[in-house]
């Protein structure tokens, strides 16, 4: 079984949300463990693998059509990494290759 963590990035973008969207985050964080447990992932999440390195695994999960969850998995942690739109993970990814 694999623990999950929340970056600092992850977490301060989230307190940038209202409350609507904060629901839906949660939602889809829960969807990701549940992912995790069962290993199938609702349609609507959209799990696509962006790259692998060292190990871990970077994911990009789809909340809504304007907000992105990005997430790594290593062989025993999930950490959610970061929040924002499209183009705020792709600079963020951008950051680290």
């Amino acid at each position: 079984m694999k623990a999950f963590l929340y970056k600092k990035s992850f977490l301060k973008a989230f307190d940038q949300y209202n409350a609507s969207e904060k629901a839906l985050i949660i939602f889809a964080d829960k969807q990701v463990r549940h992912f995790y447990v069962m290993q199938k992932a609702p349609y609507g999440l959209r799990i696509k693998k962006l790259f692998e390195k060292e190990g871990e695994k970077t994911f990009e999960a789809r909340v809504t059509d304007k907000i992105r969850l990005l997430y790594v998995e290593s062989e025993l942690v999930v950490s959610f990494a970061f929040l924002g739109n499209h183009e705020q993970v792709r600079r963020y990814i951008k950051s680290f290759k």
